[in-house]
């Protein structure tokens, strides 16, 4: 008798599924760690998904680290708690404050600390995300229609130079023919909201403004125009990564830091600019009248350029009417 294999999923899923609940749930992530850390989620900075800094010849599903505290809490994450049996884990985890995560309780609840998942909760997020992840995992085996996503980063300020220096960095390392270039947020739960939607094949356009209202925070109602010195029209080319390791890591972070808890900067997104879609402001002033621009989308500009040139979901109208300002403008192409 050949019986149907009835676990049509692996454990990628609950994975993906512990690291986004973490992120973006406040509520239910303290659901999702054992008692001794539940008042500290608030402190939660980062959750890195297979730590390859954090045992030798083993590497915990997730590595968790808080403010202030330079040491990790490693975690494994299963279906039933029964299929954590191997040795050199259960060592680690219980000399490393490290806690098993499953759908049910250990038998014997001395061996090990242990949170479990809701079941109803992990059904709700399955529906919820259930398109992009059929997306995702097709994409990655065969070559798939572009995203349809539009984003867009309004970035002030320090922004700008930040984006030279990481051109060049680019080139200096791959050449000037390579088309890869990188971008990183802010770590917040605001942030991974949105980059946790990016697709292979999305729009992305970057906007670095000048808000004619001076140095204020944006008004989302304002119809001041807006000044523009580059935009720069993209397609993504790798949807999300966190980057720990070389002079990529610590690029927008200033400095150096040692200790991954207290990185400010972790996560990473690639993109390559579209041919003649590199508009750069010449030495005649060019703005931008927001009196055209309707309400929805100004707030959206608003909204990314008042939180450091965050990640905003465009809709296709409001991206084309973005495109079309900018090209009807006189710009140098770069």
């Amino acid at each position: 008798m050949k019986k149907l294999n009835r676990n049509a999923f692996n454990e990628k899923l609950i994975h993906r599924y512990y690291f986004e609940t973490l992120y973006l749930d406040k509520k239910e992530r303290i659901n999702l760690v054992p008692p001794s850390l539940k008042k500290r989620m608030k402190d939660l900075n980062l959750i890195v998904p297979e730590d390859v800094k954090s045992f030798k010849n083993y590497r915990a599903d997730f590595s968790l680290y808080f403010k202030n505290d330079p040491k990790f809490y490693p975690v494994e994450v299963k279906w039933k708690a029964s299929d954590l049996k191997k040795n050199n884990q259960i060592d680690a985890l219980k000399k490393n404050r490290g806690f098993l995560v499953a759908f049910d309780q250990p038998q014997e609840n001395d061996i090990i600390d242990c949170a479990t998942i809701n079941k109803d909760h992990f059904q709700d997020w399955l529906i919820k995300r259930a398109e992009l992840l059929v997306e995702e995992s097709i994409s990655d085996k065969v070559e798939t229609k572009y995203g349809s996503g539009k984003w867009i980063v309004v970035c002030r300020g320090a922004a700008f130079d930040n984006f030279d220096k990481m051109e060049q960095l680019v080139k200096r390392k791959f050449g000037n023919k390579t088309p890869k270039r990188f971008w990183a947020h802010k770590n917040s739960r605001f942030v991974m909201k949105n980059m946790l939607n990016l697709r292979i094949g999305d729009e992305l356009l970057f906007m670095f403004v000048k808000d004619k209202g001076g140095n204020q925070a944006m008004s989302a109602l304002s119809n001041n125009n807006l000044q523009i010195f580059r935009a720069v029209l993209c397609k993504v080319t790798e949807p999300y990564y966190m980057q720990l390791d070389g002079e990529k890591s610590t690029f927008f972070e200033g400095k150096s830091i040692a200790n991954v808890g207290e990185r400010k900067w972790p996560h990473f997104y690639d993109f390559s600019i579209n041919k003649n879609e590199d508009y750069r402001f010449n030495k005649k002033e060019k703005l931008i009248n927001r009196k055209l621009i309707d309400n929805n989308l100004k707030r959206v500009i608003a909204e990314s350029a008042n939180q450091g040139g965050v990640l905003q979901s465009l809709n296709e109208l409001q991206m084309e009417d973005l495109k079309a300002m900018i090209r009807t403008n006189i710009f140098d192409k770069g």
